[in-house]
């Protein structure tokens, strides 16, 4: 009798901890399980919806445009401003993510943030990012700030940067973007990939892209994610494993999805339509892969897998609570077919 009244004492103990940890549903996830579902098809651009299945996540993770729109942000050079670098001051009493690939706008030059970056709240911290803007190096009307454009760079110069870690390759994708593209601008002496984001037909047709994919994506509750294909060929995937997070970023990804199709439209008249099973078979190899750790901080760890078709990288969250040990726990996977 002692014995059962003693585990009823505890079990109550138990409960309460838990209810009373803030990271209480992060802390009792458990691993992500997906599904793909019916492609969404505009021109030579298709998007797999990926849906979450169970061990859905609860980030409660502030996006860099979020953060900014509330004046909770500051993203500025260092005090001995180089290429590779910026400060990012979190002010606010979330965690701030930066997602790779992200552009801000700025600076002595226009730059992309090189991987998904997790700072805590009322922290600053140094964030690796390359150049998308070689022919400046003086600051204009933000001065030694930066903003961010709420979108995320074409794929290539995002896999140059994140895969091959080449300022160079990010500055020869960046060009090779911009003349694919049927702009109504020349290509500005500074290079800068901001014209991607103003040129008024490059604008129209992008949007036109974005429109027709994320009016459908958009209405699932589940979708977490997107594989994408472009002139039939599956080249890439974004994954979340917080529904929430994904719908934020969402128009951003998408964007990015949409001036690769732009950028790509006329180098091939295939219309083929990749098979859901082929999209998951891209999914399965890229959670499958055997992982590495390349980077790993008080908040955040950063796996990379790669096999011979797909080489990729997953961001973990790392929480605690008051009785618990950090443990990481699947946020984002993007990955690249070679």
């Amino acid at each position: 009798m002692r014995y059962g009244f003693c585990l009823f004492l505890c079990s109550i103990a138990l409960a309460f901890a838990l209810w009373w940890s803030p990271n209480c549903f992060a802390q009792t996830q458990t691993l992500p399980r997906w599904e793909v579902g019916q492609p969404i098809v505009h021109q030579n651009l298709v998007v797999f919806p990926v849906r979450i299945v169970s061990g859905a996540g609860k980030s409660n993770l502030l996006t860099l445009s979020e953060a900014q729109q509330k004046n909770l942000v500051s993203v500025r050079e260092l005090p001995n401003a180089r290429v590779s670098e910026v400060l990012v001051e979190n002010k606010s009493d979330k965690p701030l993510i930066l997602i790779g690939g992200e552009i801000i706008l700025g600076g002595k030059q226009d730059r992309i943030v090189e991987h998904d970056v997790i700072i805590p709240p009322r922290k600053t911290a140094s964030v690796k990012v390359y150049c998308v803007e070689p022919g400046r190096w003086t600051p204009q009307e933000l001065g030694e700030k930066f903003a961010s454009a709420a979108k995320v760079v074409a794929p290539e110069v995002r896999k140059s940067a994140q895969v091959k870690k080449s300022q160079q390759l990010v500055w020869a994708h960046n060009e090779e973007v911009q003349r694919q593209l049927p702009a109504s601008t020349p290509i500005p002496p500074s290079q800068s990939y901001r014209r991607v984001l103003t040129d008024t037909q490059v604008k129209k047709e992008t949007e036109a892209y974005i429109r027709a994919i994320q009016s459908k994506l958009v209405r699932d509750p589940k979708a977490c994610g997107m594989i994408v294909a472009v002139n039939g060929v599956i080249e890439w995937l974004d994954v979340f494993s917080d529904p929430n997070l994904f719908r934020k970023v969402m128009p951003s990804l998408l964007h990015s999805a949409a001036v690769q199709a732009l950028a790509k439209r006329s180098q091939s008249k295939i219309s083929r339509i990749p098979s859901v099973s082929e999209a998951k078979a891209f999914l399965e190899q890229a959670q499958r892969s055997q992982r590495k750790v390349e980077v790993e901080t008080g908040h955040l760890r950063r796996e990379r897998f790669e096999t011979s078709t797909v080489t990729g990288f997953e961001t973990k969250f790392k929480v605690s609570g008051r009785q618990q040990a950090a443990s990481a726990l699947p946020l984002h996977m993007n990955a690249y077919r070679h």
